[in-house]
């Protein structure tokens, strides 16, 4: 156990070291030296700004190794020296919502065939700038005054059918850069992961199975329809016979015991002034007799 402890913690270290050599590989420190043949051009940013910046093939060195490049990032100050630059195609650069499309990139890569020369001359170099910011900053982007031809070039597109020039870009904290695409030089950007989409079973359609009763099934049980009542016989019509005589049947509705009292009381003082009457007669008779 031991052993197999320390090797996976070797394997871990050897993991890391080798992903901090490919992040090492593919950052690059970015020297910028400003325009080295190009004039001021007078342009307008819908971020805001206004005013003359200089416009023409810059002089940058990449890890020491110089190099022409054009500014592809208008909206981005350049800065003098920043390490952390990749090699990205074209049209991933530069940052949204700027990031060149496949046409745009084509239309570069063709103006860069047709008119870079490192010799060219100053306003020839500022007009092949300021095509390129056109194509990369659209209504975004506007040029004041003199553009050195930049209208000419982007017009001289539509008729050209040659091949485009090899080129990348350099993207980092700074401005962004084409260059002509160095000897063995490939994407260095980070691939976008995509979601691989699991496909989903096709649904069989099941068959509803029937039901077939088999010998221990109980038989479904049959509806007993229900009886109709059947009329009785129907007097016939004439008139209502009249009851014969004989005793009234009692109320239905006897008075309660609070309703009878009055009644009893009353009987039995009747009761006992008959009695007194019964015993007075005999005496009245007597009391006649005598006299």
């Amino acid at each position: 156990m031991p052993n197999a402890g320390r090797t996976a913690r070797a394997l871990s270290v050897v993991t890391a070291l080798g992903l901090a050599a490919t992040i090492s590989a593919q950052a690059h420190l970015v020297e910028d030296f400003g325009v080295r043949r190009g004039a001021p051009a007078h342009i307008s940013l819908s971020t805001g700004f206004n005013g003359f910046v200089g416009a023409g093939i810059k002089k940058i060195q990449v890890d020491g190794v110089q190099m022409d490049a054009f500014c592809i990032d208008p909206f981005t100050m350049a800065l003098r020296s920043s390490p952390g630059y990749r090699f990205v195609p074209l049209t991933k650069a530069p940052e949204a919502p700027f990031t060149l499309s496949a046409s745009e990139a084509t239309e570069i890569s063709d103006l860069w065939a047709m008119f870079y020369n490192p010799g060219m001359k100053e306003n020839k170099a500022a007009g092949l700038q300021l095509a390129i910011w056109e194509i990369v900053g659209g209504d975004d982007f506007s040029v004041i005054g003199k553009d050195y031809g930049a209208n000419l070039m982007l017009a001289a597109l539509r008729s050209y059918s040659g091949p485009g020039a090899g080129l990348i870009a350099l993207t980092g904290p700074g401005q962004d850069y084409v260059v002509l695409r160095p000897p063995g030089q490939g994407d260095e950007s980070t691939p976008t992961p995509h979601p691989h989409s699991t496909p989903s079973p096709t649904p069989h359609s099941t068959a509803t199975p029937t039901f077939t009763p088999t010998a221990h099934s109980s038989p479904t049980p049959t509806s007993t329809p229900t009886p109709t009542s059947t009329p009785g016989p129907t007097r016939p019509p004439g008139p209502t016979p009249t009851p014969p005589p004989g005793p009234t049947p009692p109320p239905h509705h006897v008075p309660d015991g609070g309703s009878t009292f009055s009644l009893f009381a009353f009987a039995i003082m009747a009761l006992l002034a008959i009695n007194k009457i019964g015993y007075l007669v005999p005496a009245f008779t007597r009391v006649q007799t005598r006299r």
